[in-house]
């Protein structure tokens, strides 16, 4: 295996970076506050935890009309993403203990999840972390044939329905991430800018178990014990990933790509021309950053700068981080950006509207 990079523009001692984690220091020093997880956090995520399988038991024993079924499958879907965003994100950037074995016992919460840890640290930590919206590099951002993110990507004619199909198809993220990326991932040997690899025999086996495992337990499970068809329970099921998909695609679309998205590349010697900290400026913005309740369903990804230039510092520090990035980026001016979510949402399909081969000028008109 081997692996290409990209080289950033080097920080000077008094630039932008060094001065904001300097400020960032003195605010835990100051305030006496560790980075990791705090008492609030704790009693956060173990409610949604206990939330999570009371619903799943109260739906196996208790429930028992069509309605009661469809509203604890949305209720787990909801769930499933609160715990993602919560739990397992914060954990794997080692942000919750400062144990990194104890991090990533709660990681494993993708494989009851029917997905595959071992695969989603390696895009995230490995791929997008480090060159977001780099094409190339990015592979949250790889492009499939049926839509068009970037303007200089290869254009298909159906791309000009994009703006009406890809709304439709993106409720079924977290099921197309069960069923289709993990294999995608797991049997390739790209991811990012690694190339040649080879991943471990028993992380497949892993995958394959825990995607059994999770099918039997929500769907042949439930269809065994519920006073219900098979078909009900099938479809409660697919009411739950549509509200998962849904729920996730809000914390996912908001914060890169949206209108004004920009996709980074490096030059022929691999350079580029701004430094780190200013690429995450640059292609991450956030949504509803003064809305306690967005930052607390959330896991703080609707604060993303911050949570990209302190990956390693637990979400429920991001709001005072904010703060003093908003500050340090207006002294260096450097520029920061934030929206609300109905923005948000709406640029990002305004997006795939000008990238639809559509002229751009009627974009603002049919918004």
């Amino acid at each position: 295996m081997h692996t290409t990079s990209v080289k950033f523009k080097k920080e000077g001692q008094n630039d932008f970076y060094p001065t904001l984690k300097q400020r960032v220091n003195n605010y835990f020093e100051e305030n006496n506050l560790s980075r990791y997880a705090n008492t609030a956090y704790f009693v956060k995520i173990i409610v949604f935890i206990i939330l999570f399988f009371g619903t799943y038991f109260n739906l196996l024993f208790n429930v028992k009309s069509l309605w009661a079924i469809y509203l604890s499958y949305v209720c787990l879907g909801s769930l499933v993403v609160m715990i993602f965003l919560n739990v397992v994100h914060d954990a794997a950037h080692e942000a919750i203990f400062k144990n990194k074995r104890a991090n990533l016992v709660l990681v494993h919460f993708l494989e009851i999840f029917g997905t595959n840890n071992y695969i989603w640290r390696m895009r995230h930590l490995e791929s997008h972390h480090i060159y977001p919206n780099m094409f190339g590099y990015d592979v949250d951002i790889k492009q499939s044939k049926i839509v068009r993110i970037a303007d200089n990507s290869p254009y298909l004619k159906f791309h000009r329905f994009q703006h009406l199909y890809m709304p439709l198809l993106y409720f079924s993220y977290t099921l197309n991430w069960t069923l289709v990326r993990d294999f995608k991932d797991i049997f390739d040997d790209e991811m990012g800018p690694k190339k040649g690899v080879k991943h471990p025999v028993v992380q497949v086996l892993i995958l394959l178990g825990a995607k059994l495992f999770y099918f039997f337990y929500m769907l042949v499970l439930p269809a065994m014990l519920l006073p219900v068809s098979f078909w009900a329970v099938f479809g409660a099921f697919i009411a739950m990933h549509v509200t998962s998909s849904f729920l996730a695609l809000l914390a996912l679309i908001s914060s890169h790509v949206g209108e004004n998205a920009v996709f980074p590349q490096a030059n022929e010697e691999g350079k580029m021309d701004h430094t780190w900290s200013e690429h995450q400026l640059i292609v991450t913005s956030d949504f509803a950053p003064n809305s306690k309740l967005v930052t607390g369903m959330m896991g703080g990804f609707n604060l993303h700068v911050a949570h990209h230039l302190f990956p390693t510092v637990s979400h429920i520090h991001y709001p005072a981080i904010t703060k003093i990035v908003k500050q340090t980026a207006h002294d260096f001016g450097v520029n920061y950006r934030s929206m609300s979510l109905g923005d948000a949402m709406l640029s990002h399909w305004k997006l795939l509207k000008k990238n639809s081969g559509v002229d751009a000028g009627t974009i603002l008109n049919e918004a």
